[in-house]
């Protein structure tokens, strides 16, 4: 096993631990499925709003900070079986280890202890994006990209919310990493 394919399975290894003991904590009754919003959504007309409405604003965000020059995309330099593995865990495993973590169980949590449910989705938003700064740079597209995940943080809690399904949240954060991905190709 090369030291590229070690590394890329370190980095999705967190992301299939996570939906584990998720699922052992539902199974011994700590809390449950309902909870997490592990349902189909409410309504399906509302999931493809959500996740439409999501898509087009990724894009929109995304092509106006390419057109101001402020969008930085390091380009995609990982051989083929480290790009599966990192590609499956950027695009699959961390936006349903993440959604179940903070969309689901934290923002749960934050609306049972009495907390308003604007405020629970702020707080969680803010968690993330400190959990996803550890390489923050202090430059202007690192600023942007901070914003962005909090921005990304609310609208996935929202949707969540909204269509009583963390379903949809996962759909959107899987989309969002995607293009995220697919700038690293063709930029």
């Amino acid at each position: 096993m090369t030291e590229e394919i070690k590394h890329a399975l370190l980095r999705v290894v967190p992301f299939l631990i996570i939906p584990l003991v998720m699922g052992i904590a539902i199974r011994r009754k700590r809390f449950t499925a309902q909870d997490m919003g592990i349902a189909s959504p409410i309504s399906y007309q509302k999931f493809f709003l959500w996740w439409g409405l999501f898509l087009l604003f990724t894009i929109l965000t995304e092509v106006a900070l390419f057109r101001l020059g402020v969008l930085e995309v390091s380009p995609w330099n990982h051989g083929l079986p480290s790009s599966v593995i990192r590609l499956l865990g950027i695009i699959v495993l961390a936006p349903v280890a993440e959604e179940l973590l903070f969309r689901g169980l934290f923002l749960h949590k934050l609306i049972q202890w009495k907390l308003n449910k604007h405020w629970a989705v702020l707080i969680q938003a803010l968690v993330f994006v400190l959990l996803h700064s550890f390489t923050y740079q202090n430059t202007l597209s690192s600023n942007i990209g901070i914003a962005q995940g909090f921005i990304d943080a609310c609208i996935y809690a929202y949707a969540r919310l909204n269509t009583k399904s963390i379903y949809t949240s996962m759909a959107m954060h899987s989309t969002g990493n995607f293009i995220a991905v697919l700038e690293q190709f063709i930029l």
